[in-house]
């Protein structure tokens, strides 16, 4: 029986240095465990509002992109119809020279039709006086 006692005296002796041991490392685990708790609260109330702002930012980004789509879209649009103006004004004068072209040329016919007239006429006016 003295082994059985002195078996049970090592485990003992074995269960106090254990014990000895691991209540501190249980102690610091428990702080550690609470340190990386705090961290993790602080970090997430810094980041809360800097989240809250980024979203803000997003919505508002997104807001111009659109605002910027539309302007573009506008731009074309004047673009296009200032093209189409300008074909008009380019086809307007294009009659107006053909216009002018048909005038230029009605009135010199007009005016050597004028002119022979007056140059026969002359000529009739001449012999009857002569």
């Amino acid at each position: 029986m003295p082994e059985t006692n002195f078996l049970w005296g090592i485990i003992a002796g074995a269960v106090i240095v254990l014990t000895a041991f691991l209540v501190p490392a249980v102690l610091q685990i428990t702080k550690t465990a609470k340190a990386a708790e705090n961290l993790i609260r602080t970090t997430q109330e810094s980041l809360t509002p800097l989240i809250v702002k980024l979203h803000e930012t997003v919505d508002k980004t997104n807001q111009i992109a659109s605002q910027l789509n539309e302007s573009i879209g506008n731009v074309q649009k004047l673009t296009k119809a200032a093209g189409e103006t300008g074909a008009v004004l380019s086809d307007v004068n294009d009659l107006l020279r053909k216009a002018g072209m048909f005038f230029s040329v009605t009135t010199s016919s007009f005016g050597s039709g004028i002119k022979t007239a007056l140059g026969v006429l002359a000529q009739g006016l001449i012999k009857k006086g002569g």
